[in-house]
């Protein structure tokens, strides 16, 4: 039935397709900062969370242009936007992640700037590889 559903409303099969990408980053990102903290103490975690939203936001934007092809009229926007949410949501979810856990706020503003700057050119670059990985094989 859902498929019928979807089949219909185009925008919201893309739209289903963008929150799946984001939601394939915001997950990675938890998981690995989760592993992490099991193998170190949460204070040391903190200095590779940068490396990690930089490499899951480069999967978000890459999974969004391989997940609707070309029927998103702006790729690159687009990717960048989900990287963005990507950050938005991980900041969020980490934040409580670490007062819950360590009883202390670990991020700043400063902090969610760096992650924003770090996830939208890194979304873009994982559009852009997806862009030309799809040009070469057509």
């Amino acid at each position: 039935m859902a498929r019928t559903f979807f089949k219909g409303n185009a925008h919201l099969n893309l739209v289903g397709k963008a929150a799946y990408s984001i939601l394939i980053g915001v997950c990675g990102t938890i998981f690995l900062v989760l592993f992490l903290g099991a193998l170190m103490g949460v204070f040391h975690v903190v200095s590779f969370i940068p490396w990690i939203i930089a490499f899951n936001t480069a999967i978000t934007g890459y999974s969004l242009v391989d997940k609707t092809g070309d029927r998103l009229k702006y790729k690159q926007i687009s990717a960048v936007s989900a990287g963005i949410m990507n950050v938005l949501i991980t900041y969020v979810l980490l934040s409580l992640v670490f007062v819950y856990s360590a009883g202390e706020y670990l991020f700043s503003v400063r902090a969610l700037g760096l992650f924003l700057a770090i996830g939208v050119v890194c979304s873009d670059l994982g559009a852009l590889l997806a862009i030309k990985y799809f040009r070469l094989n057509r």
